[in-house]
């Protein structure tokens, strides 16, 4: 039994639980029981404990957040994104409307796949994309 008997706890156990006097104060010991560390009759046995352990173990790992990943550099993406980068710059120009155009502006925001550049003042991104080898 608790030391000192709370009647405004055991009152709103009463309340809040729908259950007796002799229960609260039941709960009421046990709660004590489990802020010092004592061992109460619902306890598990300990082979389940470790079970139980285990299981958290694997379960409630906490996400770390995003992971950095070192990538490996794609010498041929990055041949093709600065080729392309150059032509763009230096050969590309085309008739449209009737009008000579060429393209301005040109910048390699990603060395690996992106090219941002401008034609008549709008603005436009190449993405190269290398699609995956077909599952066999």
């Amino acid at each position: 039994m608790p030391t000192v008997i709370n009647e405004q706890r055991i009152n709103f156990l009463m309340q809040k639980l729908g259950i007796s006097y002799e229960e609260a104060l039941e709960l009421e010991d046990y709660d004590e029981d489990v802020k010092k560390n004592k061992k109460t009759q619902y306890d598990l046995p300990p082979e389940k404990m470790k079970v139980v352990q285990e299981m958290n173990r694997k379960c409630d790992h906490k996400k770390s957040g995003p992971r950095k990943l070192e990538r490996k550099p794609n010498e041929i993406k990055e041949a093709l994104v600065f080729a392309l980068a150059d032509f763009l710059e230096n050969e590309c120009e085309f008739t449209l409307q009737d009008v000579l155009t060429y393209c301005d502006a040109v910048e390699i925001t990603n060395k690996n796949r992106m090219i941002h550049f401008k034609v008549n003042d709008k603005e436009y991104d190449l993405q190269l994309i290398e699609k995956r080898a077909p599952k066999a």
